[in-house]
């Protein structure tokens, strides 16, 4: 009867874990070829569209769900919610007409809201 050869990292394993048990300093057996160096990652060519660093897109107010609005923006779900609510919107400024927002919200949101 033959018994079948053990892959050779169960071996390595088997004699690493022995002389570890041992009180022994671990050694690397001859046969173990070094492991290769991985390859540096290639760099993606840059998108043409591409956002700048730190900015994101505005946000859609007549298409985002309720997260996205609150995540994009800032804001708690409450005010995301009444944004939903109110849909549809000419123009981000309905965001005041229609008394989602105050003034002071509206200037704190405006350049990162759109009314597509």
């Amino acid at each position: 009867m033959r018994i079948p050869a053990l892959p050779r990292c169960l071996v390595t394993l088997a004699l690493l874990l022995g002389t570890a048990a041992m009180g022994e300093e671990p050694t690397r057996p001859k046969s173990v070829a070094p492991a290769a160096k991985p390859a540096a990652p290639a760099k993606p060519a840059p998108a043409k569209a591409a956002p700048a660093k730190g900015k994101l897109k505005p946000v859609d107010i007549n298409h985002a769900t309720k997260e996205e609005i609150g995540f994009m923006l800032g804001v708690d779900l409450g005010l995301a919610s009444r944004i939903v609510a109110n849909r549809p919107y000419r123009t981000k400024a309905d965001l005041v007409v229609k008394k989602v927002l105050s003034m002071e919200q509206y200037q704190a949101l405006r350049k990162r809201v759109i009314a597509g």
